[in-house]
């Protein structure tokens, strides 16, 4: 297991589009260093230039283990992106996991 000051290093690199530290780390799957840049402060509700918060970026790439994390600190599965679409909009049909998570129907 990688120690707090790695994990801190490699969540805090800037990425070349600019997007914030806690959007990089959903993207990337890394639970561990989204809960540590929320426990340094980072915004759960944080939005990039398309309005997405982590939610919508969890939900979209099929990250249900972030999802859970973000919804249980207090993440709005009601905000909107530009576009108009809630977090449970952008997850897959065949994520059963994120579904359920949601509480949307699942036909197994």
């Amino acid at each position: 297991m990688q120690n707090n000051l790695e994990i801190v290093i490699s969540c805090c690199v800037t990425s070349y589009n600019r997007m914030a530290a806690i959007h990089e780390a959903v993207l990337t799957g890394n639970l561990e260093c989204v809960q540590l840049l929320v426990h340094y402060g980072a915004d759960i509700h944080q939005r990039d230039e398309e309005g997405w918060t982590p939610l919508h970026m969890a939900c979209s790439d099929g990250f249900p283990h972030i999802a859970r994390y973000l919804l249980s600190l207090g993440a709005d599965p009601e905000l909107e992106n530009e576009c108009g679409e809630k977090p449970a909009d952008l997850i897959e049909p065949e994520n059963k996991e994120l579904l359920r998570l949601f509480g949307l129907a699942v036909n197994d």
